[in-house]
């Protein structure tokens, strides 16, 4: 079975915290006044446990997250280990082309960078056999939206295909970097 695991921010600035996902309404009420008074009684965790010592059970938490923050794992890491969660920010290189995005799900469970269509390459997250991919985190959209905003996240490089002649290159815009 795959272990569905999620990373948010704790709610009173606790940092991110990995774990199972727990949404839930702290009450049920019996008349409608008490829904308009509080209109919204959800409250979001993360379920996590943590060694207490050998041989003894764990201790079981929840800490109260922001759920804007909420993130689900990918199942697949970077090039250096490190686990890929929804809206990290990646750069990626494929054949000397560069890309910078976040990383997102499509509808049909695809993980992607987006956006995923950059410098007219289309940037899944395909991992190799060990899980691995050929992308870096270099952040997330919460702690450093400005990454995605930056402009030389990529240093402009040519992609070259010894069969194409110079004008086919400009056609295709090949050559971009250097206009």
């Amino acid at each position: 079975m795959r272990n569905i695991i999620f990373r948010a921010k704790g709610r009173d600035g606790e940092g991110w915290q990995e774990g199972y996902y727990w949404r839930t309404n702290e009450t049920t009420y019996c008349f409608k006044e008490d829904y308009e008074r509080n209109p919204d009684n959800t409250k979001h965790y993360i379920l996590f446990d943590r060694m207490t010592d050998w041989g003894l059970p764990n201790h079981k938490y929840r800490m109260d997250i922001e759920p804007e923050t909420l993130c689900q794992y990918t199942g697949l890491t970077d090039k250096n280990g490190r686990k890929l969660w929804e809206h990290d920010i990646v750069q990626a290189w494929s054949e000397g082309s560069c890309a910078v995005g976040e990383v997102r799900q499509r509808i049909d469970g695809l993980w992607i960078i987006f956006p995923a269509w950059q410098g007219n390459e289309f940037w899944g997250l395909c991992p190799n056999d060990k899980g691995k991919t050929t992308v870096e985190v270099i952040g997330n959209i919460f702690d450093n939206p400005d990454l995605l905003y930056q402009q030389n996240c990529c240093f402009p490089r040519i992609r070259y295909r010894s069969i194409w002649t110079r004008s086919q290159m400009r056609i295709t815009g090949a050559f971009s970097s250097l206009r």
